[in-house]
């Protein structure tokens, strides 16, 4: 080899030296991330956080409400702290593309071999590789010897690729098959090679993948809260708009001042957003992650938690998922009187565990049967497995004994130069049977000779291997079919390989997609979101990073053969390389679905009630104007809504939670119906006990007092009215403890705010009679036998 590579020119120094400057160092480039105030800026593009801006400031500056004001502006601030530092942990991915480069590269300069920074490979370099050497870009090979490849990361084969020069190459062979070329990143297991580069940089395949890895999309519960804020956006323009028809054509008749209806405009955005819905959901959300990451299962982003749970097609990776990544011996077929496990050991290149994945199996084999080589002996002569020979040939000796020939290859080629005996035909016809199960069969002989070439040797046996079944693939692949979760293999194998792997793990035959690379795995991805599947794509090669990146969640594994861009480029990763872990992720997702659902039919059902009375309030009290003044609705938005909120979100409902597939989304119309009737039933009580209020003659501070009270009341059991699956008080109801004691606290916390006329000064609350808490009492029962009567009147899907 040292040779043949003497023989060949490189290019010149001064050739290299400019094609450097044309097309950069042979790195992958980075994007720069977002600078801090691009983030936030993002984040107060959010219709609600305009609306909080605009609210914040007239109450500031307008109507001198220094308190309010701050107040209002403190929330917006935490919001977009909450939504700058999600962001902030960013594309990630790329840059961890830099470590499967390698560092320093052997290349032919002139006439010169010499080792070179690999960022100094540019097209034209003619580069040296041997058994060990990460391959420094995409290249052409010239000359090889014995030289096979692991790209395993790029395509997902188990088995290494042997490669020749002439070998099949250009982009119109799949990757797998370009026997040609050798590939920037992948790993040399032996053999040498000199190769011609023909991309470096982001032209070479791992390259494109690290492009394909910029973007991606928002996960379900990002888009649907996203939804969520558009449409209370416009429920707030279309209220503010009435309301100031109506504020203005008082105006004019004398019936307020204008700084009145200011106030009410300003009551009505407070009452419009639901400024503890973002808090409640990180909250329910950085809480689950905790818990599932007890579990093994690694949230690196947290609504990816959600999408997991409404995730209704699982793009599965075969190898390193589905399987552990590592060949091993399923089968074998032995002659009698042979020692094919010591054979299986001669003819074997593996050390310490380490070579190629047929040498390893076979070397792991022999150690469970607890064959050792004799004492002695020693190798002679060889010839490396060759893709073109299919089989590996050495010739051993002991202790001046006639030498030994033994030979490993595929079977048609191995029992081809064996004697023609009834030995030998009962092995060829057992080929068949193996192969179907899809096994990658070898055969070996041996004979006494110094020969390499020799025949009429003497069959040994059979062996066949297969990439290893993860233990907990079937019943993980069955929990998801019974979870109404489709399981997809996708795979770079072979198809014969792939679809027997998924008869074992119980994944159907029109399931499998074979011989896939990044591009079709990405489009494979893209299309099923484009039918409307929620897709999860599992993986850990650096061939699974784009599709990872761009599923509504990945999921990588953490196993020993997990690659950092997989990590990377995921939202969630199994920590013990599970795949039954997955279905942990999916429970719980699908638990924090229900309780996300629950959580924001609980805020908007009582924020719209709110925007009711705020309305009614201007229109049926004229010398009340506003039932519910700024400082109220803060009061009940934040410190009384949040609390149950965050115990909503936090809650374990009765029964499996794989149980509760996901049926609509959040703002379907269907949940939107419900909302709005669940709004009125509670604005229409507190509306009246509002009006009792007056009709009694009360004062306007304990007017509004009662409606604080009767509306805090009646929307504290809507905690548990939009928590239930059928009635609110179904049995098992109280097994809720975080939403009872929830509850309990704010219906403490309201009764002295309300009772103690020192603690209720600042929200500009007093104390109320009996009747006044009994009307309050009455509002909450009632809400319940409402809501409960709508619910069988209007039967849905919750």
């Amino acid at each position: 080899m040292t040779s043949a590579v003497r023989t060949l020119r490189g290019l010149p120094e001064e050739e290299a030296t400019r094609l450097l400057a044309e097309h950069g160092p042979n790195e992958i480039p980075q994007p720069r991330p977002p600078a801090l105030p691009v983030r936030a800026a993002r984040q107060l593009a959010d219709p609600l956080s305009i609306l909080l801006l605009v609210a914040g400031l007239v109450t500031l500056v307008v109507l001198a409400e220094v308190p309010e004001g701050i107040a209002i502006l403190a929330i917006l601030l935490v919001n977009v702290l909450i939504g700058t530092g999600q962001e902030a942990r960013a594309d990630k991915a790329v840059r961890a593309l830099r470590a499967l480069t390698a560092p320093m590269a052997t290349v032919v300069r002139g006439d010169a071999v010499r080792r070179v920074p690999a960022a100094e490979v540019v097209p034209g370099d003619l580069v040296v590789v041997a058994a060990g050497d990460r391959v420094p870009a995409d290249a052409r090979l010239v000359e090889a010897e014995a030289l096979a490849v692991d790209e395993a990361p790029l395509t997902g084969e188990s088995l290494s690729a042997a490669k020749r020069a002439g070998g099949p190459g250009g982009p119109d062979v799949p990757l797998g098959d370009r026997a040609g070329e050798i590939f920037s990143g992948t790993l040399v297991v032996h053999g040498r090679g000199t190769a011609e580069v023909l991309r470096t940089g982001a032209a070479t395949e791992v390259g494109r993948i690290a492009s394909a890895l910029r973007g991606g999309g928002r996960g379900p519960l990002e888009a649907e809260l996203a939804q969520v804020s558009r449409r209370i956006g416009l429920l707030a323009v279309a209220a503010g708009a009435l309301m100031i028809l109506i504020g203005l054509t008082r105006v004019s008749r004398g019936e307020a001042s204008l700084v009145d209806i200011i106030l009410a405009g300003v009551a009505l955005a407070i009452a419009a957003v639901p400024e503890s819905m973002a808090a409640a959901v990180t909250t329910a959300l950085a809480l689950c992650a905790q818990r599932m990451a007890r579990l093994g299962v690694i949230v690196r982003r947290l609504p990816a938690i959600e999408a997991l749970g409404a995730t209704t097609v699982i793009a599965a990776d075969k190898t390193g998922t589905l399987t552990t990544g590592h060949l091993t011996v399923a089968d074998h077929l032995a002659v009698s009187g042979t020692d094919l496990w010591r054979a299986a050991l001669r003819c074997n290149d593996a050390k310490d565990g380490l070579g190629d994945a047929v040498d390893v199996a076979l070397a792991a084999a022999a150690a469970r049967e607890d064959v050792r080589l004799p004492a002695g002996e020693t190798r002679i002569g060889t010839r490396p497995f060759d893709a073109e020979t299919r089989s590996m040939a050495v010739v051993t000796a002991v202790d001046g004994a006639r030498p030994l020939l033994t030979v490993k290859g595929a079977p048609e080629v191995v029992l081809a130069r064996c004697a023609p005996d009834e030995r030998t035909d009962r092995l060829a016809e057992a080929v068949s049977g193996l192969a179907q199960r899809g096994l990658r069969v070898l055969a070996l002989a041996e004979g006494e000779t110094d020969d390499l070439d020799a025949s009429g040797l003497r069959p040994l046996g059979l062996v066949a291997l297969q990439d290893e079944i993860r233990p907990s693939a079937r019943r993980a692949v069955g929990d998801c079919r019974a979870a109404g979760i489709r399981v997809v293999m996708v795979t770079g194998d072979h198809a014969e390989t792939a679809r027997s792997v998924a008869a074992e793990v119980g994944i159907d035959a029109d399931a499998v997609v074979a011989r896939v690379d990044p591009a079709t795995k990405l489009r494979l991805v893209r299309e099923l979101k484009e039918r409307g599947e929620v897709v999860a794509m599992t993986g850990d090669g650096v061939n699974d990073a784009p599709a990872l990146r761009h599923a509504d969640v990945g999921v990588a594994m953490a196993g020993d053969e997990g690659t950092d861009v997989a990590r990377e480029a995921a939202a969630v990763v199994v920590t013990n390389g599970e795949l039954g872990t997955i279905v942990t992720g999916v429970r719980e997702g699908r638990r924090l679905r229900h309780n996300v659902a629950s959580m924001i039919g609980y805020l908007l059902a009582g924020n719209l009630a709110e925007i009711l009375i705020v309305l009614a309030g201007l229109i049926v009290w004229p010398d009340l104007v506003v039932p519910l003044l700024p400082v109220h609705l803060l009061w009940i938005n934040l410190a009384l809504d949040g609390i149950p909120a965050i115990a909503l979100g936090v809650d374990r409902p009765a029964g499996d939670p794989l149980t509760l597939r996901r049926r609509e989304r959040l703002m379907a119309w269907t949940a939107l119906t419900r909302i709005g009737l669940r709004a009125v039933v509670v604005a229409v009580l507190v509306f009246a006990a509002v009006e009792t209020a007056r009709r009694l003659g009360w004062s306007d501070e304990q007017v509004r007092a009662q409606a604080v009270l009767a509306l805090v009341f009646a929307r504290l059991t809507l905690a548990y009215v939009t928590r239930a699956r059928r009635m609110t008080f179904e049995r098992g109801w109280w097994r809720g403890r975080s939403v009872l004691v929830a509850v309990a606290a704010t219906l403490v916390l309201q009764t002295l705010v309300t009772a103690v006329p020192f603690l209720g000064a600042p929200l500009a609350l007093v104390p109320l009679p009996p009747l006044g808490w009994a009307m309050a009492l009455g509002a909450a029962v009632l809400t319940v036998t409402l809501c409960d009567a709508l619910r069988r009147a209007t039967p849905g899907r919750e």
